[in-house]
């Protein structure tokens, strides 16, 4: 699969509008649900779905490594939703409503849940959460800790990764990341939903 990849990325960098529109179909629809949990607009993530894809097919030549597309993809799509987002300010709430459509993306939200690598026991305190709960918590972050949290677990990119992708430096995504949890953590907490005993092992953790 990585190789079948690999071998359309480099056939579209050599001109391919059939490798294209195939990479296109692949991963549209996970750039579109990231461009929404950015941005919560359904108009905006169409728009940046198309410009990421334009700017794909325009700077493929950029592109040295076929093995770096996907982050390099995400580097781009991020990088025009946050141009976007800085342009437009006091949008009404953001909804996430029905934004995680198929088993694989609902298997997405759970890995956040279950994620080991964390540097505080955030999977105790999101064991119970259902995807929906997390996505009415994500449109409360700053938009630059939201990003963080979407490419670590959803996408399951290495800090390094999203460093690349961000522009940032990987102690700051590292800071942002952990910055991040505690505030998830604390949205989740503030809206009730671990009074259980969980609750107190999450607190003395």
């Amino acid at each position: 699969m990585i190789e079948e990849k690999g071998a359309l990325v480099e056939s579209m960098i050599n001109g391919s509008e059939a490798a294209f529109d195939e990479l296109y179909r692949s991963y549209s629809g996970k750039l579109y649900r990231m461009a929404y949990f950015i941005t919560g607009n359904r108009s905006d993530s169409e728009d940046i779905l198309q410009e990421t894809f334009v700017k794909c097919y325009l700077y493929k030549s950029k592109l040295k490594q076929t093995e770096r597309f996907e982050p390099w993809l995400y580097q781009i799509l991020v990088r025009t939703a946050w141009r976007l987002e800085r342009k437009k300010k006091g949008r009404a709430e953001i909804s996430y409503e029905g934004i995680l459509e198929n088993e694989e993306e609902k298997k997405s939200a759970e890995h956040i849940r279950e994620d080991k690598k964390a540097d505080e026991p955030l999977e105790s305190v999101l064991e119970a959460e259902t995807a929906k709960e997390i996505q009415a918590a994500l449109r409360h972050l700053d938009i630059k800790y939201r990003t963080v949290i979407l490419l670590y677990y959803y996408n399951e990119l290495s800090t390094r990764e999203i460093a690349y992708i961000t522009g940032a430096m990987e102690g700051t995504v590292k800071s942002r990341l952990h910055k991040a949890r505690k505030l998830l953590k604390d949205l989740l907490k503030a809206d009730g939903t671990e009074k259980t005993e969980m609750e107190r092992g999450f607190c003395h953790g």
